[in-house]
């Protein structure tokens, strides 16, 4: 029976396996950079995405080889997209004077539009990837996505809970 890589276990693999997991992938710092956490926290959770979608997916070297890069082109529009979308709805959360009905109907229409572009870019990704992989494997990378961030989410809790109790003490 295949032994399944969890998140805790994944923290075990070896500096080479991570180095030659990251190669492949094809990292781009400046990606990062965009996102609103500190670059350390952002390397460490895409490190660790990498592993639990090799390991899920099961990917072989090969499909690997390609997928990476083709999944990177993805996330870096889908962080463009997200910076755009954050934008905009900051002009709501912190409104500006002045700011008419037309403004805001305006940002209303940008905002889907941009809700739109990331679904199409979404099903023109997924095509390309059912090129590179087993539909199978294309399914999973939705399930695999959502459980990935439900596992960080967990983590980040237990975390921040573990740091107030050693505040507490």
């Amino acid at each position: 029976m295949k032994n399944k890589m969890t998140h805790t276990n994944f923290l075990r693999l070896s500096g080479k396996a991570v180095l030659f997991v990251l190669l492949l992938s094809g990292i781009s710092l400046g990606v990062m950079a965009q996102r609103t956490l500190d670059p350390k926290t952002l390397e460490i959770i895409k490190i660790k995405k990498i592993g639990f979608l090799t390991e899920t997916l099961s990917l072989t070297a090969d499909e690997a080889e390609k997928f990476w890069p083709l999944y990177n082109e993805l996330d870096k529009k889908k962080t463009e997209l997200e910076n755009k979308k954050r934008q905009l709805e900051e002009v709501v959360t912190e409104p500006k004077p002045g700011l008419t009905a037309a403004d805001y109907r305006k940002l209303a229409i940008e905002l889907a539009t941009t809700h739109v572009t990331e679904g199409k870019l979404i099903e023109e990704y997924n095509l390309k990837m059912l090129d590179i992989l087993p539909a199978e494997k294309v399914v999973r990378i939705y399930a695999s996505e959502r459980k990935f961030r439900t596992t960080l989410m967990r983590e980040f809790r237990k975390n921040q809970q573990d740091k107030k109790e050693t505040e507490n003490k």
